[in-house]
């Protein structure tokens, strides 16, 4: 399973970097001919805002690899926690989810889905073997508020200079409201299993992975 998990990321990685090389080829053809009479001209969007777009796109897709990871090691067969392995695999799928839909956005506003001198895939994070259940939801609470002050950082970035107002109000309704209503169901699961492990850890975690997960 690890094995296919892998190559699925690195087809997603290879599909990224194509598209990104078509979109470079694309607008560096289109500026080449940007005298020509009837080109379109894209709305101004500036760099450093562009540069923490890209960045965030990474960002998401690094938090699809941690969760895909933590998703496989609770599926396995001497751990068997199905309720956290679906969970994890779940979020992987909405991280994914969301770097392509900033990818899609940064085409609509006429750049490249990512910047192809800096993405790249962090295949770092590990699991610990012994990782429980309790340990895996303070990790992804953990990486949630993360990625939340990583998006604050894009809208920061993007309020200067200029002041992109649309990609700050989309990143402010679209994202920051899913990732406070993430982080505050970490924070419930997390409490809720504290609570049921408190007079039988092994039994309480198995109660919570098939009733609350």
């Amino acid at each position: 399973m690890m094995k296919s998990i892998f190559f699925g990321v690195v087809a997603i990685a290879v599909a990224i970097m194509s598209l990104s090389q078509d979109t470079v080829h694309a607008q560096q053809q289109t500026g080449e001919a940007a005298t020509v009479e009837g080109d379109y001209k894209w709305n101004n969007i500036e760099n450093k805002c562009v540069k923490e777009l890209h960045k965030q796109i990474n960002e998401e897709f690094n938090a699809a690899i941690a969760y895909l990871t933590m998703g496989a090691h609770y599926r396995q067969e001497k751990i068997n926690l199905i309720g956290f392995s679906d969970f994890f695999f779940k979020a992987a799928a909405e991280e994914r989810e969301h770097g392509i839909k900033l990818m899609e956005y940064a085409l609509m506003r006429g750049k490249g889905p990512v910047n192809k001198d800096s993405f790249s895939l962090d295949y770092s994070f590990k699991v610990d073997p012994n990782m429980d259940g309790e340990t895996g939801l303070k990790t992804a609470l953990a990486k949630e508020e993360f990625v939340t002050n990583s998006i604050r950082g894009v809208i920061k970035a993007c309020e200067g200079g200029s002041n992109d107002y649309h990609l700050a109000d989309y990143l402010t309704g679209e994202y920051l409201e899913e990732q406070h209503k993430g982080q505050r169901e970490l924070a419930e699961k997390i409490a809720t299993l504290n609570k049921m492990k408190r007079s039988a850890p092994s039994l309480g975690e198995y109660l919570f992975d098939r009733t609350h997960m």
